[in-house]
């Protein structure tokens, strides 16, 4: 109890899970905590015999996964103690210390994982650590340690650290304390485990490590908030690691610059890694576009979904890829064959680093490596197919070469996206083959992973112990023969060992030598000197056969681990691969094109179809639309910049305003997109205004919400972004949302200028075509027969005629009494109006002339007051002279107010 409680006071914060031979235990306030999370049984050490016995709760060693993952996922950090060494080692020290030495030898809490079991293939686990400097910079240090991947960013403000974690999805924030409530305000229900450290405490380790990363990674330096960021993330994770080494790459730095920015809003609204309504991943983009086999190639098509890129070369480099694996269909099928076979490499190696990968982890890796060759070939197939289409009618030659084929790729100028380099770890998989049994066990502890024939010392230590074997069933054979007894047997447990059990029956023929051990109900058991002698022998060798493997286990783990750089280099290119395959088996699929990527900021769409609404759809049934974004557009153009897009709901628009902004997505990620053509002009950030709720946390209301997400967009908006707005206004007093929703569309046209889709029902807005040069009006089509509507979902230029709210609601299944009366208010208030039209002109372009004031309805004193006190301009008086013209106004009013009572009121 005293070596558990010095190992609590280094873990104060942690349940620690004490091992004690077959059981982690856990006492005091942590057996206490955990038994109703784990449902387990509490009990107490020394019951009735001390006055205050310490309570105890346990669980199986074998069974430790479960309960480490319920754990972790009810927001527990927990403290993993082994034991160093076996009771018998204890017992063989020098000292009067005779207890198992323990350590802990990991923490695990969510944003630390690296078991397969408690992570997702086709998710990171990333644990993020943020600081920030007096200037309001924050630095973000990203860290998944279960892959090795490694990067940092800065962020300008609250906003765009809410957008980079929404992005990122961490499962665990360190930073200091004082950040806690603001993280919990700012990402609500989704802020996951936070960790309280200062970042001032990182010591000169960490960061002298990181600036080494960094060069090692070839990239300018980092700025002192990043540098302090990536040495907090490195400096955490190494203590839930003691006596570890973490698999670190490289360093990378995510600039702000390099990506088209996608804020929380917009990756919420615009579904692009989950659904709004039930939060799942099918019925999203990254579901729609995921034909990745590998859990690595699932990880980075996410990744470059989220941080699409700006710069057109890298950009057109990903389409080249695309393309070449779109034309050559048997080539890509054959090489997502062989990528079935990889598994997770990245997280083997991490895991080899750390120590925990198990034996069937190894061959799984074993296998990933068997396939390195036949993709490299298909590469270089590949390579000579598409070398006549990208040679200018250059004929390959003889390729049957090494040289040969390298230059012709060359030639070909297959992108260089398309190249899993030279290094194919032949040395690493030739280890695995020699050393590791075809199917070995899930864990090292029981010895059975060697094959026969890989090592001349195990092999020894295996014949002896077979031997012994061989020789203990000799002696059963002899022993029945000259005691006469049959049924002798020789048997072994954990408790005597070998032993000789004789049936009672048969006790009279039993030699003087037998030496009795043991008396069951129906048999005794002997032990003999030869018995002893050979079990000696065969336990012994069993014991160093063990022992043996687990060296050469360790060794090839180790073997493993030293090539994690090389294994790491090798998982991010057949990433890359698995996904530039996949986009290209979607294109084919589903139709999509090559998208023409401009620097002009243009979004030119014909018949674009949303990519995830066709796949829920039936083959046919989706209409694509067209769409004409210019930011250069004139009056005489025929296109705009803004669209402004009305219709009754249900009938489209919403779909049209996703579909342009998820096809401008996929074009700036690298992939096709599902149009029949598409030029698609660089966009720096998508911003989306699309529906609205209560925000409980922040005690906001749903119009309050609306407003605070407009003003985002109004402030960070440049001519190069795409914005969606829908509804905007519609939380308020009609004419108040109108106002705002005209003042909006003004700021978007005139000081943004911007490309922007704004769908709304004020029918009002649509006079701006004549007065704004670069917006249209366009509209969703409907067919009205008898009352009833039917959907045409096609957009079409112009303005709609009017809403067609009361037939939505008969289509929705509002009862016939309600809709009657509805039509009939309808009526009356477009009377009321003295409107012909359904739908209202206001002339909001020209500001409304002053009533007329009837002729010397003021009289002369009050009409004196009056001019005075239009004559002033409170902005230009201080608040002295403003007082004094107050004071002498509100004395003249008082000295005329017993005449003209009626005026003052």
């Amino acid at each position: 109890m005293r070596q558990f409680l010095d190992i609590k006071r280094q873990f104060p914060d942690a349940i620690v899970m004490f091992r004690m031979g077959d059981f982690y235990e856990m006492f005091f306030d942590d057996a206490l905590t955990v038994g109703p999370v784990l449902e387990i049984a509490v009990t107490t050490r020394d019951k009735g015999e001390v006055e205050n016995p310490v309570p105890m709760a346990g669980v199986p060693y074998h069974a430790i996964g479960g309960y480490l993952r319920t754990l972790v996922e009810r927001g527990f950090k927990v403290a993993i103690c082994e034991q160093m060494e076996t009771p018998e080692q204890a017992r063989q020290r020098k000292g009067p210390n005779k207890i198992v030495r323990r350590e802990v030898v990991r923490v695990v809490t969510p944003g630390v994982l690296v078991d397969e079991e408690h992570l997702r293939g086709e998710e990171p686990n990333y644990l993020v650590a943020l600081v920030h400097d007096a200037a309001g910079t924050y630095g973000l240090g990203v860290l998944d340690i279960s892959c090795g991947e490694f990067f940092v960013m800065t962020c300008e403000g609250a906003g765009a650290v809410r957008a980079a974690l929404s992005r990122l999805a961490p499962r665990e924030i360190v930073c200091e304390p004082g950040l806690h409530p603001w993280l919990g305000l700012e990402l609500g229900p989704l802020c996951p485990r936070l960790e309280g450290r200062d970042p001032a405490a990182v010591g000169a380790a960490q960061l002298a490590r990181v600036k080494r990363l960094r060069e090692e990674s070839g990239g300018e330096s980092l700025v002192p908030v990043e540098e302090r960021a990536a040495a907090l993330a490195l400096a955490y994770a190494e203590d839930t690691q003691p006596g570890q080494t973490l698999l670190l790459h490289r360093l990378r730095r995510q600039a702000f610059e390099a990506h088209l920015v996608l804020d929380d809003a917009s990756l919420r609204n615009l579904e692009v890694f989950r659904t709004i309504r039930d939060g799942q991943r099918k019925g999203s983009l990254l579901w729609a576009v995921d034909a990745t086999r590998t859990a690595m190639g699932a990880r980075l098509l996410r990744a470059w979904l989220g941080a699409p890129l700006r710069a057109l070369g890298a950009i057109r480099e990903r389409h080249d890829a695309v393309e070449a694996l779109l034309a050559e269909p048997r080539v890509r099928g054959d090489l997502q064959d062989r990528l079935r076979d990889v598994r997770d490499i990245a997280r083997l190696a991490a895991r080899a680093r750390l120590g925990t990968v198990s034996p069937r982890e190894l061959a799984a890796l074993r296998q990933s490596l068997a396939a390195l060759p036949a993709v490299a070939e298909l590469l270089g197939e590949l390579a000579r197919r598409r070398a006549p289409l990208l040679t200018e009618g250059q004929v390959p030659g003889d390729l049957s070469d090494g040289a040969g084929l390298k230059g012709q790729a060359d030639a070909a100028r297959l992108p260089v996206l398309l190249d899993l380099g030279e290094d194919l770890l032949q040395d690493v998989h030739a280890a695995l083959v020699r050393l590791l049994v075809d199917d070995p066990p899930a864990h090292q502890r029981d010895g059975g992973m060697i094959r026969a024939g890989a090592d001349p010392e195990l092999d020894r230590q295996l014949g002896l112990r077979d031997g012994g074997r061989e020789a203990l069933a000799a002696i059963e054979a002899r022993e029945r023969e000259r005691t006469g007894i049959a049924n002798l047997r020789v048997q072994h447990n954990r408790v005597f060992g070998y032993y000789i059990e004789v049936l009672k029956t048969q006790l009279s023929r039993v030699p003087a030598e037998y030496v009795r051990k043991q008396t069951t109900a129906n048999a005794e058991r002997y032990v003999t000197a030869e018995l002893a002698e050979h079990e000696t022998a065969v336990l012994g060798a069993v014991a160093a056969a063990l022992e043996r493997e687990q060296q050469l286990f360790t060794a090839l783990r180790e073997q493993v681990s030293a090539a994690g750089d090389r294994l790491l280099a090798v998982a991010e290119a057949l990433a890359r691969l698995d996904v530039l395959a996949g986009l290209a088996e979607i294109a084919e699929a589903h139709a999509y094109v090559r998208p023409d990527m401009v620097e002009e900021p243009v979004l030119d769409i014909e018949e674009g179809r949303h990519p995830v609404v066709e796949r829920m759809l039936d083959a046919g049934r989706f209409v694509p639309n067209n769409l004409a974004l210019r930011a250069s557009a004139t009056a005489t153009s025929g296109a705009g910049r803004l669209v402004l897009l009305t219709g009754p709901n249900m009938g489209g628009k919403s779909t049209a305003m996703r579909m342009a902004a998820l096809v401008a997505i996929l074009a700036h990620a690298g992939s096709f997109v599902p149009a029949v053509r598409a030029r698609v002009g660089v966009v720096d950030r998508v911003f989306t205004r699309v529906g609205a709720a209560d925000d409980l946390g922040r005690g906001e209301s749903t119009f309050m919400v609306e407003m605070r997400e407009a003003a985002q967009i109004l402030s960070q908006a440049t001519p190069r972004s795409l914005v969606l707005l829908d509804e905007i206004g519609r939380g308020t007093a009609t004419y108040d949302g109108l106002a705002l929703a005209w003042a909006i569309t003004e700021f978007l046209h005139d000081q943004i200028g911007c490309r922007a889709l704004f769908a709304t029902h004020y029918h009002e807005l649509t006079q701006l075509q004549a007065r704004l040069v670069g917006l249209r009006n366009a509209h969703v089509t409907v067919h009205e027969e008898r009352g009833s509507i039917v959907f045409l979902h096609r957009v079409e230029p112009g303005p709609a005629e009017r809403s067609y709210g009361i037939q939505v609601g008969r289509l929705a299944g509002l009862p016939a009494s309600v809709l009657r009366r509805a039509q009939k208010l309808l009526t009356r208030l477009e009377q009321a109006q003295g409107e012909a039209r359904p739908m209202p002109q206001l002339d909001l372009f020209t500001p409304p002339a002053p009533a007329p004031q009837p002729v010397d309805s003021v009289p002369p004193p009050l009409a004196a007051i009056l001019a005075d006190l239009r004559a002033l301009h409170p902005d230009e008086l201080s608040p002295r002279h403003a007082h004094e013209a107050l004071r002498r106004l509100h004395e003249r009013l008082v000295a005329v107010e017993g005449g003209h009572a009626e005026h003052v009121l």
